[in-house]
């Protein structure tokens, strides 16, 4: 049996290069000519994917950034290597990557509608000792900032149920998002948390923190960040 050049088209657009290479070798026993047009039509499936692929990423990047003007929000730090998607650390002066979630409460965060204020991204977890021992600093600053301060602790992939009791346990007021995919971890990868991002005005990443120190150390750093942040 031989496959057609369609056939082939369709078997990579339904599992990928790999297996449709596989079976044009087998089913072509090597035909020199046969098998370089078979190669021919795997590459231009997979040409034409490709440049689909860059095409919608990039109307999509625009969508993204569309209300966004002056702002460095982003949705791009990833990279796809094969099926793989691997998302890159974050620096400090790049753009923040954009992400929407569920807050306690019911209503949606959406960290590009936060463009103009200075954002504090806070990565934790109940199970996570330093993570817990800085969160009365986040119920500081939001009292001490109002709403010159957007603040949004993302709790990482516990269920709800446990989020919201311990929240209510302590009595925080905070914003606390939840993340039980997992998908705002990847998008903001790190060693270890506490992870906690201070985000300017224009959406660009002002400073990094990986753990914590207690609360009042954590407290002084986060507020020089946030006042050098609104100053800008």
């Amino acid at each position: 049996m031989r496959l057609t050049k369609m056939e082939l088209k369709r078997i990579y657009r339904a599992t990928g290069y790999a297996l449709a290479f596989a079976c044009m070798a087998v089913t072509l026993g090597g035909c020199g000519t046969v098998a370089e047009d078979g190669l021919n039509a795997i590459e231009s499936a997979k040409a034409t994917d490709d440049a689909e692929g860059d095409a919608n990423a990039a109307s999509d990047a625009k969508d993204d950034t569309a209300s966004e003007t002056g702002s460095n929000y982003s949705g791009d730090n990833y990279y796809v290597d094969g099926s793989a998607i691997t998302y890159k650390d974050l620096s400090e002066g790049e753009g923040a990557p954009n992400f929407e979630a569920e807050l306690k409460g019911g209503e949606k965060f959406i960290l590009s509608d936060q463009a103009g204020k200075v954002v504090l991204i806070n990565i934790w977890a109940t199970w996570c000792g330093p993570c817990v021992g800085e969160m009365p600093a986040f119920e500081r600053l939001k009292n001490e900032y109002g709403d010159k301060l957007q603040i949004v602790c993302v709790n990482c992939m516990e269920p709800k149920s446990d989020v919201d009791a311990f929240i209510d346990d302590n009595g925080y007021t905070f914003p606390v998002a939840y993340d039980e995919s997992g998908e705002i971890m990847n998008r903001y990868p790190t060693e270890g948390i506490p992870y906690t991002l201070v985000i300017g005005k224009n959406g660009q990443i002002k400073n990094t923190y990986i753990g914590s120190e207690g609360e009042e150390e954590q407290y002084q750093k986060y507020k020089a960040a946030i006042d050098a942040a609104l100053v800008e």
